[in-house]
């Protein structure tokens, strides 16, 4: 599943779809798909935001040895209205996951426990510390008794759904066709009412939800390796993701950032905790902490910014100071005061 707006990444997604987004140097759609290629090479995309991006990234050489469609949906229609545009497409038991997570983990367990229970749809769960943030399933002898949504006080379990299934071709008669029907909230309760077996399976490694900029930089950060590369003059230390041609200048202190392809940093500069996408620039004696630069950011000298997202082209005026905000064309530019 493809389709989504990314509306809280925005402005990273305001030209290419969050499944795109790159993490530790490839689109996060790649780790589903090297998760789901231990059980197949069949792949569907439902894509709707921005879907001629991601058709033209699986138009080249890289998707020799799978099968790929694409169904496109000119107005979205939630997670399950876009299986059902594909009902006609699938026969047998099939594997549904969010394009816009990582995740490594092993998805052949999972099959295999839906098969041999025999179940209607079997979730992948994984424990979380903060269940209000997702939906979370409570579990009796590896079925589902009970669904919560996003709990905020009296959580019924922690285990919360990585919004990975495995399905049987029956759940299409559950979904209307052309309608904004989602899984959770309304194919899932629909099946339970009719007493169809819906079963929860427990998932090991790794799992991150991007939805929200500090998990994009957690995912970056998490992916990326130790810092081994030296820049004359500089420190670098924690986890690092250096692209293509990154330019660093002398005495800056960078720790655990993601610097994309053609990114420079002048001198002085303090990087903390950040990712910086491609071909932006960082400005003499900056500093910035808990941060996401989009493509094409541009920071003059002695900016400041923390917890906070820039847009791509935007242009911050020397000694521009940021903090918890969202900067992005088109709008008020507190840099520029």
């Amino acid at each position: 599943m493809a389709g989504g707006l990314g509306t809280r990444l925005r402005p990273v997604t305001d030209d290419i779809p969050k499944s795109l987004i790159p993490v530790a140097g490839k689109p996060v759609v790649y780790y589903l798909m090297d998760a789901f290629s231990k059980v197949s090479n069949d792949y569907i995309f439902t894509v709707s935001y921005r879907y001629e991006k991601v058709i033209d990234l699986f138009s080249g050489p890289k998707v020799k040895g799978k099968s790929i469609l694409f169904s496109v949906e000119k107005e979205p229609l939630g997670t399950a209205g876009g299986l059902k545009k594909v009902e006609k497409f699938v026969e047998e038991t099939f594997v549904v996951g969010n394009a816009d997570t990582i995740f490594q983990q092993d998805v052949r367990g999972l099959v295999n426990f839906h098969k041999k229970n025999k179940n209607s749809v079997t979730l992948g769960l994984t424990p979380v510390e903060d269940p209000s943030e997702f939906g979370v399933a409570k579990v009796k002898s590896g079925r589902i008794v009970e669904f919560q949504e996003k709990p905020k006080v009296n959580a019924i379990s922690n285990l919360a759904n990585v919004g990975v299934y495995v399905m049987e071709p029956e759940v299409f008669d559950y979904i209307e066709k052309g309608k904004v029907v989602d899984v959770a909230k309304e194919l899932l309760p629909s099946l339970k009412r009719d007493g169809k077996p819906i079963g929860g399976f427990r998932m090991k490694g790794t799992w991150i939800d991007i939805g929200r900029p500090r998990d994009l930089i957690r995912a970056n950060l998490f992916l990326s390796g130790k810092a081994t590369k030296k820049f004359k003059g500089s420190k670098l230390s924690g986890k690092v993701y250096l692209g293509k041609n990154v330019k660093v200048g002398k005495n800056c202190v960078l720790e655990n950032v993601a610097l994309y392809d053609g990114t420079t940093i002048a001198d002085n500069v303090h990087l903390k905790n950040s990712v910086v996408y491609d071909n932006s620039t960082v400005g003499s004696g900056s500093t910035i902490e808990d941060s996401i630069l989009s493509f094409g950011s541009e920071l003059s000298d002695g900016v400041i910014i923390s917890d906070s997202v820039i847009g791509g082209g935007i242009l911050l005026r020397k000694g521009g100071k940021i903090e918890g905000t969202v900067v992005s064309l088109g709008e008020d530019n507190p840099g520029n005061n």
